[in-house]
């Protein structure tokens, strides 16, 4: 009897103690150290316009590389560069594709603003945890692009976007875990806002193993959009809910991969009518620590 009641202690203690062991929001950093960030997106849309409905379909992939050039118990100091982006897009009957490592394309219709992507860097320090202290620069501008290409960069802002910074005091990319210190189905929420809209995520701690932290979100979000189709001014309000998964190393605390997908409902209002909106898009990123 003893024998068996210490095979079922044996069985269950690393499961009480993963239960009751807590993770801290610090992050370890190595200087010298590069993250090669790359950022997948899946996304389709589908509009209605007079009585048809009109599909969009595209995929997009950017790379971009955070460089650890500094790093204190205080603090870590970061250059970002944005090192490729390509897609292929279909929809109103027309198909174009992009790689900003194919010379052709780079001198086609898409690569002045690619290369302009391209070109942008900038620095910032965080704090242990993630958040942004200083960045420089604060903002960055991108060229206008023709109104030919918006509706295809606005199914890829997800790519895209990776080129601007985060915010002084908000979180930067790496930052995942609240300031305090969190166990197994412990959950926290972030709201956020833009100019484009609210944003609130609610996060739970799923699984803590050898070597990971897994940690599980959903939220809801809204978004307003304006933008120009064929010469026509257009306001896109959206509403979305996503749910996902983020992985991050258990010894370092930054992120390895996450992904979300966002299912959304609205409507595009154009030329005094509405058009009813929907799309799911499906985001994928994958983090590679090389020295």
């Amino acid at each position: 009897m003893k024998k068996y009641l210490s095979a079922i202690l044996i069985a269950i203690l690393p499961a009480i103690a993963g239960f009751s062991q807590k993770v801290s929001s610090k992050l370890i950093f190595t200087q010298g150290q590069t993250f090669r960030i790359k950022t997948e997106l899946k996304t389709t849309v589908s509009q209605e316009a007079m009585g048809n409905a009109i599909d969009f379909v595209s995929n997009g992939a950017a790379i971009h590389v955070y460089k650890v050039t500094n790093t204190t118990d205080d603090n870590s100091t970061l250059h970002h560069e944005v090192k490729q982006l390509s897609f292929n897009f279909d929809g109103m009957g027309t198909k174009r594709s992009f790689d900003s490592g194919n010379k052709k394309d780079t001198e086609g219709p898409f690569g002045a603003a690619a290369k302009d992507i391209l070109s942008k860097s900038y620095d910032m320090i965080i704090d242990p945890a993630g958040k942004a202290l200083v960045i420089k620069p604060e903002k960055i501008e991108l060229v206008k692009i023709d109104d030919r290409l918006a509706i295809v960069f606005n199914m890829l802002k997800d790519v895209t976007h990776v080129v601007y910074p985060p915010k002084k005091n908000e979180a930067s990319f790496f930052k995942v875990l609240p300031d305090t210190a969190v166990g197994i189905n412990d959950s926290w929420t972030e709201i956020s806002e833009n100019e484009n809209g609210k944003v609130s995520t609610v996060y739970t701690l799923s699984a803590i193993t050898d070597s990971t932290i897994i940690i599980d979100l959903k939220g809801k979000s809204s978004s307003v959009t304006k933008a120009e189709m064929m010469g026509t001014p257009t306001t896109t309000s959206m509403s979305n809910s996503y749910t996902g998964k983020v992985i991050l190393d258990k010894t370092t605390g930054i992120i390895r991969e996450k992904t979300i997908i966002t299912e959304s409902n609205g409507s595009t209002e154009a030329m005094g009518g509405n058009m009813p909106v929907t799309s799911k898009t499906t985001i994928t990123i994958y983090v590679n620590a090389v020295q």
